[in-house]
């Protein structure tokens, strides 16, 4: 039988030959990037296919502690560049991140942080990817190839010698941000590069930093580990930047500012946080007279707090404690060895007591069973060079020896250097007990000098803590 020809042809159909030779208007070839680590076959991932869901985030979830790796190796690399930044920065330079598609997105996310959680100008960490915003959304990976593309953006932005310029790729062979580097060091600002692969380090690259993560689960998807260690890098290079600029104290977050009800409960928080012993709605009325602003706010010192500890608490000094204060003074071989000897009579301990009013900052130390048995105070706090003295301390002398004036100075010096740099101690030349106890705690002997104590000019040893040891 002769086979029917192919309905609308004349002639029977014929199998189709493949090409040999590329037609001549063909593109060329890209180059090879077979040798690119994230463009690799992960040996580990070869069942991916097999898998199902559970297994295989088990697989991600396993070979993504090659990011934590990379990263932690990269430090060095990171802390060099940031440290390179902060003068910068204080002068009033920017941090701008160049790159195409998973790395650019990245970058922009990284910068759209900033504001939020540091209270940053918007303009000090600019993220720009390839083919503008709209590249966020819709994939232009295409624009990725053009080495002048970031040209008008450098233009725009003024880039200077203040500012520093990161290009992103995680193949480390993206022209994009290559050619960003390159034009931003002809315009003198200071640069780095950011790939996931081993290489040479380009050119015109003032700082390089290497994520090594290997070959990814999903065959050259480098948004997986690449992306993950790319983001975790610009997390530790922007809060290791402002960190270093002051806007962190501890670990708190501190230049923000209480606009809606999660923002002022943090805000409350973090003030507490910072010091302990305010209340809910002392940090509030304190957030509230600085113009919610945290950072301002704890910058307040409190002088009269409530410190516990486990032999003795201190509470704010109140006008109605004169009595049962003087009760625990009237010993007189308390103040054998003080200048004021005689401060165990009525009429001489009550200009102590108002004296200690009037500082603002006197404590009652009182006993666990709450019984009040001495005081002390802070003093003189000077906010230019950040001191402040402790002293006048009296315990009954049931307390001496029994580690209770040691805890008074722990808790006041642990207190103290939330706001001071310098802790400073008074003592009279003939209190050999006090000038033995602050010895015991670390304090240093600086000098000897007059100093006016209670309206005479009274020879004292001047005994200092440094909030970080010398």
């Amino acid at each position: 039988m002769i086979p029917a020809p192919v309905r609308g042809s004349a002639r029977a159909a014929t199998p189709a030959r493949a090409s040999t030779s590329a037609p001549a208007s063909a593109m060329p070839l890209p180059p090879d990037r077979s040798h690119v680590r994230t463009e690799h076959r992960n040996p580990a991932s070869g069942h991916l296919d097999t898998l199902d869901a559970a297994g295989i985030a088990a697989l991600m979830v396993g070979d993504h502690r090659a990011v934590i790796e990379a990263v932690a190796a990269a430090a060095p690399a990171i802390g060099s560049l940031v440290e390179a930044m902060v003068p910068k920065f204080r002068e009033g330079g920017r941090l701008m991140y160049f790159g195409a598609g998973t790395s650019g997105r990245l970058g922009v996310l990284d910068a759209s942080e900033c504001p939020p959680t540091f209270m940053s100008d918007p303009a000090q960490v600019v993220g720009v990817i390839a083919g503008g915003d709209s590249a966020l959304r819709r994939s232009s990976e295409g624009r990725e190839d053009e080495w002048d593309g970031a040209r008008a953006e450098l233009e725009r932005l003024a880039v200077g010698p203040l500012d520093t310029v990161i290009g992103i790729a995680a193949g480390g062979t993206t022209p994009y941000p290559l050619g960003a580097i390159r034009l931003a060091k002809a315009r003198g600002a200071a640069t780095a590069f950011i790939a996931c692969v081993p290489m040479e380090q380009p050119t015109d690259c003032d700082h390089f930093i290497v994520l090594d993560t290997g070959p990814e689960v999903l065959t050259g998807s480098t948004r997986l580990k690449a992306g993950t260690a790319t983001k975790l890098a610009l997390n530790c290079i922007t809060t290791a930047l402002f960190t270093r600029l002051g806007k962190v104290r501890g670990n708190l977050m501190v230049d923000v500012s209480a606009t809606n009800d999660k923002l002022i409960d943090r805000a409350i928080r973090t003030v507490r946080q910072f010091d302990p012993s305010r209340s809910r709605d002392e940090a509030w009325a304190l957030l509230e007279a600085n113009g919610r602003s945290v950072k301002r706010a704890i910058e307040v010192p409190n002088w009269q707090p409530t410190l516990r500890g486990e032999r003795v608490h201190l509470r704010p000094m109140r006008p109605d404690d004169i009595d049962a204060l003087h009760a625990a003074a009237s010993d007189p071989l308390i103040w054998e060895q003080h200048s004021e000897r005689d401060r165990h009579e009525r009429a001489v301990f009550e200009r102590y007591f108002a004296g200690a009013l009037e500082s603002g900052g006197g404590l009652v130390a009182l006993d666990p069973a709450g019984r009040i048995i001495g005081a002390t105070r802070y003093y003189e706090w000077n906010p230019t060079d950040r001191s402040v003295v402790i002293g006048y301390t009296f315990l009954e002398r049931s307390h001496w020896g029994k580690g209770t004036n040691h805890q008074i100075k722990q808790l006041m010096l642990e207190h103290a250097f939330r706001w001071a740099r310098t802790a400073c101690f008074h003592v009279s030349p003939g209190n050999v007990r006090s000038q033995k106890a602050l010895t015991r705690i670390g304090a240093r002997f600086d000098r000897q000098e007059d100093v006016l104590v209670g309206g005479v000019m009274t020879p004292r040893m001047i005994y200092s803590m440094q909030s970080v040891p010398e």
